[in-house]
């Protein structure tokens, strides 16, 4: 993470000058979306996200200008889902250069990275799971073998 953006900075981002990045902000995660000119530079489909902060807009699936901020608060379910699977995308296309936060004010998100995993399973959870799994399943087997075999004489 290299930077702070305001929003007013952001928005010289925006790919009007062919000679600058293109980045836009989702959830207040800055990215350089350059690779992808042809879709948010000057003249794309998308280009009303360049430069500025599209949460909104992407969770509601509206390319508009007025969608374009990080209000989520009437959101539903699947529209939050929308944008995580968006931000998803972002983090396996594009590199994050930085972080928006409100003109004049301290940031309201201390480490950026929070947002960049998308699943609350780490992969260790996830091997020790697997690891319980199996090991239930061998016990199961072992006792099914257990009530099968039939009964030992005495010693």
């Amino acid at each position: 993470m290299s930077r702070t953006f305001t929003a007013s900075e952001l928005s010289t981002y925006n790919g009007s000058d062919g000679d600058k990045p293109v980045y836009i902000a989702v959830k207040g995660i800055v990215y350089d979306v350059s690779a992808a000119r042809d879709f948010y530079g000057k003249g794309g489909p998308y280009e009303i996200f360049a430069g500025r902060e599209c949460s909104r807009a992407l969770a509601i699936m509206k390319v508009d200008l007025a969608a374009c901020n990080d209000d989520l608060a009437d959101c539903t379910a699947q529209q939050l889902k929308t944008l995580e699977d968006w931000i998803t995308k972002f983090n396996s296309k594009y590199a994050v250069v930085g972080k928006l936060t409100l003109e004049g004010c301290e940031s309201q998100v201390d480490d950026p990275a929070t947002f960049l995993r998308s699943s609350p399973f780490t992969p260790s959870l996830v091997a020790t799971l697997a690891v319980v799994v199996l090991l239930t399943i061998l016990g199961a087997y072992i006792l099914y073998l257990d009530i099968k075999s039939p009964p030992h004489g005495e010693l």
